[in-house]
């Protein structure tokens, strides 16, 4: 007696379970049962039931139909199982007990493949499928972008995270290739990890003369190893290809600048301290808390609680621990003063301290000059932040808060004249003159200062240029010369770069303005519209122009993705509690940042990838004893050094 489907697909596996491809006369139910649920036969049935081979005998092959589906749904259970483990960033190892609960719940997913190492074996593939699918991507599309941010993790380790942006048909993608260490910090080390990283992930080499030619933006933090004018990683990049644009991201660069601005203003620090003070005396003490709320209660206001300013979330958190301070502003100070000497000398004594920082005019008129600024800088950063803002929308809303800025030196804003010249707030009568006004000009000329340098690592010509690829910037009504200067100089700029695309340049202009014309005659909402809906429509007909707006979109306006990339990867090794490789990190993280949600994640490509490719591995049979060793796949061991 044999199997006949391990014999016909070259199937076999170690032990006593060998004698079932060449015949056995062991008839034992318990004998049977194990080579049924072995791998090896799990793995022959699989071949049946997705048709990679056909059976001769149709009778047979009605006879299988209904076992190959049960398979195929056990398969297709178990891969879901990965994805969804991978995708929430959970440990590989709970993929057995998730076995086990799928056996308590009446959920089929068999005998076999229900170890770790199967695990991460299914997530390969799983990977696999998003990284071949970037590959195809990249292919089709004429330009992309390379956007890199790292650190140290949690294992000390100098870890680079590698995205890609480009754009086809109007569309804009942004997706992470995977994770490299570096074995030191310096220019040509992250270059070559970079390299290493798109190398190995999509075999991608950025040298090539294919490759080069479509690099057109580097997005980074603001590291000199990264952007320095001489040796950092972007003039290395640069060496490859002269056109790339270098973006310092640019939620970096508002840091920056905001605190190279007011780190050094006496005034900025003392209302910092404050709202952090006012803060830790209610949330460090129930008792404060409690009659705080009572107070508000009293002057019938609803409760705002005092905030805390700092973290990484910087600017949403001060703007809403000074929003909170003002409007609680006359409950802090009643309960402030109704704090008994006699209760708590501690309490007392921090109440007293308080109170003599919160009843100076100077500190509550730049409480409201700087809760100005922030609001104004919000707008900014709530526009870099967005994912699908361009560097056009990032540039222009940087215009748009300088001038605000430069508005604010010469007449305050709307918050401060709420406080202007007051000698007293909410009922309380402040001390000295509340005079902020050399204050507020050094505190804006400096701000404005570092902000006009936030695209100082970029051709500022092509950076404002790049305004056309966003919809949102253009007028309301048609302007015959709009677009004329930006489309001359990225056309100049890139010239190269587009020539290899096949863009005829000649008639890029021509076709800007005609379908411009177009536009505006065609839709009455512009700022509406989408570039991957204006290619459905005018793709055949404007293609050169079409193919710059792409090139545009390519740019990156950040490395903001990047830093997220790289904020889920330390919380996936927190959550792994080991040591991981870079490999097994990539397979994971694709997963968690490029894959499907787990309720349209579909499992059959990488269950078709993994049955294909066992196939590959699996020698043909021979006369001889086939060993254990022999007969495991080769991508079964693939994680088998993590």
């Amino acid at each position: 007696m044999f199997c006949g489907s391990c014999r016909k697909h070259g199937v076999s596996s170690g032990g006593n379970q060998v004698s079932f491809f060449y015949g056995t006369n062991n008839f034992r139910a318990e004998f049977l049962q194990a080579h049924d649920n072995s791998e090896a036969h799990a793995k022959a049935s699989l071949v049946e039931a997705t048709g990679v081979s056909t059976l001769a005998d149709a009778a047979k092959e009605r006879l299988m139909k209904n076992r190959n589906k049960v398979i195929l749904g056990r398969i297709e259970n178990l891969f879901r199982s990965c994805h969804a483990i991978a995708k929430t960033g959970r440990p590989l190892k709970d993929f057995v007990w998730m076995c086990k609960l799928d056996d308590m719940k009446g959920v089929d997913v068999g005998p076999a493949f229900r170890t770790a190492k199967s695990a991460r074996t299914f997530v390969y593939f799983i990977a696999e499928v998003e990284r071949r699918s970037l590959k195809e991507k990249l292919e089709k599309c004429k330009f992309f972008s390379l956007i890199s941010d790292g650190g140290t993790d949690s294992f000390l380790e100098d870890t680079k995270v590698v995205y890609v942006q480009f754009a086809y048909e109007g569309k804009v993608h942004c997706q992470v290739v995977g994770v490299q260490t570096v074995d030191k910090m310096d220019p040509v080390a992250i270059k070559s990890a970079i390299e290493k990283t798109l190398e190995i992930n999509l075999q991608l080499n950025l040298s090539s003369k294919d490759w080069s030619k479509k690099l057109v933006g580097f997005g980074s933090n603001g590291t000199a190893v990264m952007v320095g004018e001489n040796n950092g990683v972007a003039s290395l990049l640069k060496e490859i290809q002269p056109c790339v644009q270098t973006v310092h991201c640019f939620a970096h660069r508002l840091e920056l600048a905001y605190q190279e601005a007011l780190q050094s203003i006496q005034l900025y620090n003392t209302v910092n301290d404050l709202l952090q003070n006012v803060y830790y005396f209610y949330h460090d003490s129930p008792s404060n808390k409690n009659a705080l709320i009572a107070t508000f209660g009293d002057l019938k206001i609803h409760p705002v609680m005092p905030s805390r300013v700092g973290s990484n979330r910087w600017l949403p958190r001060l703007q809403t621990a000074l929003r909170v301070f003002l409007k609680g502003y006359s409950a802090i100070v009643k309960q402030l003063r109704t704090i008994p000497e006699g209760r708590n000398t501690s309490d007392h004594q921090k109440a007293t301290e308080l109170l003599q920082f919160l009843l100076q005019a100077e500190v509550v008129q730049f409480a409201h000059f700087l809760l100005d600024v922030i609001n104004v800088l919000s707008i900014l950063s709530r526009v870099n932040q967005d994912r699908n803002s361009s560097i056009g929308d990032v540039f222009a809303t940087l215009q748009s808060t300088l001038g605000t800025l430069s508005m604010y030196k010469k007449r305050p804003g709307p918050k401060e004249r709420l406080a202007e010249s007051a000698t007293h707030f909410h009922g309380n009568q402040l001390t000295g003159n509340g005079n902020i006004s050399e204050v507020r000009n050094i505190v804006l000329t400096l701000l404005m200062k570092h902000l006009h340098d936030c695209f100082s690592d970029a051709s500022h010509d092509v950076v404002r240029a790049t305004t056309i690829g966003s919809f949102k910037l253009w007028p309301g009504k048609i302007d015959q010369e709009f677009g004329e200067k930006e489309i001359s100089i990225l056309t100049k700029h890139y010239e190269p770069v587009l020539e290899s695309a096949n863009v005829k340049i000649d008639e890029v202009e021509t076709e800007w303005s005609m379908m411009k014309l177009e536009i505006y005659n065609g839709f009455q909402n512009i700022r509406k519209l989408t570039w991957d809906f204006v290619n459905s429509i005018y793709s055949i007909k404007y293609p050169n122009i079409l193919t710059l707006v792409d090139l545009v979109l390519t740019l990156p306006a950040s490395s903001a993705e990047a830093e997220r990339g790289f904020s889920q990867m330390k919380l996936t090794k927190s959550q792994m509690h080991f040591k991981i490789k870079p490999e097994s990190m990539t397979d994971l993280l694709i997963i968690q940042l490029n894959s499907p949600d787990i309720n349209k994640f579909d499992p059959k490509k990488a269950i078709h990838l993994w049955n294909t490719s066992w196939q590959r591995s699996t020698p043909p049979p021979t006369d001889h004893m086939i060993t254990k060793s022999d007969c495991s796949s080769s991508s079964d061991s693939l994680y088998e050094s993590d």
